[in-house]
């Protein structure tokens, strides 16, 4: 039988490498909602400065062309959002077929080791009956 070591270390790289992409996935989902937080978080500024000085036209309308430019990154921002939840759905999904093709390679490993033990222990035992039997049937030869 052959061994399946080299393929459960190979499985285990697999899996290491799709964790660490997944990682990277929530860092950019992590680094999306803070700059997303950020922008939301200038618009309240940006909001209570127009507040004090609501009399200025001018300002009224650089406002509202400063909403309209914030909308249009919000709903960036939701867009990229979506796709990296997207992302880390699937990568969790791959994740978690790999470990489960790892954890089959190892209970596989694992059972023939088993079986392996169970063969050269049974093994060990008929060649120590046998032993055994020979030192009992010479015993009784010479005392006959």
């Amino acid at each position: 039988m052959a061994k399946l070591e080299s393929l459960i270390r190979f499985q285990k790289h697999r899996v290491d490498e799709k964790q660490k992409i997944l990682a990277r996935l929530f860092y950019e989902e992590e680094t999306l909602q803070t700059q997303k937080k950020d922008v939301l978080e200038r618009v309240e500024e940006e909001s209570k400065l127009v507040q004090d000085v609501n009399t200025d036209p001018i300002l009224q309308i650089s406002y509202s062309n400063f909403l309209a430019s914030i909308k249009i990154k919000i709903a960036h921002f939701d867009l990229e959002l979506e796709k990296i939840k997207t992302r880390i759905d699937l990568a969790r999904d791959d994740i978690r077929t790999a470990f489960e093709e790892l954890k089959k390679t190892e209970i596989v490993e694992r059972n023939r080791k088993k079986k392996e033990s169970e063969a050269r222990r049974k093994k060990e035992t008929l060649a120590l009956d046998e032993m055994g039997l020979e030192t009992y049937r010479r015993k009784k030869k010479t005392k006959i």
